[in-house]
């Protein structure tokens, strides 16, 4: 018999053996598992590069399970800094103030951002 001949593990099996689900440490953090939102730059800031609440949606939604290391998106400091429009900065107070509502809402569900 060949491995391809084994059958698949069950899903119980799979989130009681699989290192991915089992809980690390990074640093300073204690994660819940080892899944990892990466960075993304999802173009979705308005014209002024401030995040609005479609970025809240998608950051409080991906910050469902407690424990979980998100990455978040490439992040202007600079008005000469980005490239792209409607990426998202972080040098004006109204984009501090966006950033840090979607930093609010991950934070009330223990997460790492």
């Amino acid at each position: 018999m060949n491995t391809f001949d084994l059958p698949a593990p069950t899903t119980f099996e799979m989130s009681v053996t699989s290192k991915l689900f089992q809980p690390t440490r990074v640093g300073r953090m204690d994660l819940g598992h080892r899944i990892v939102l990466s960075p993304l730059t999802r173009l979705r800031a308005n014209k002024d590069h401030v995040h609005g609440d479609l970025a809240l949606e998608y950051y409080t939604q991906r910050a469902s399970t407690p424990g979980t290391l998100l990455i978040t998106e490439a992040t202007a400091i600079h008005p000469h800094a980005g490239g792209l429009p409607h990426i998202p900065f972080i040098y004006t107070d109204e984009q501090i103030r966006a950033w840090r509502r979607v930093r609010s809402s991950t934070a009330l569900r223990a997460l790492f951002a």
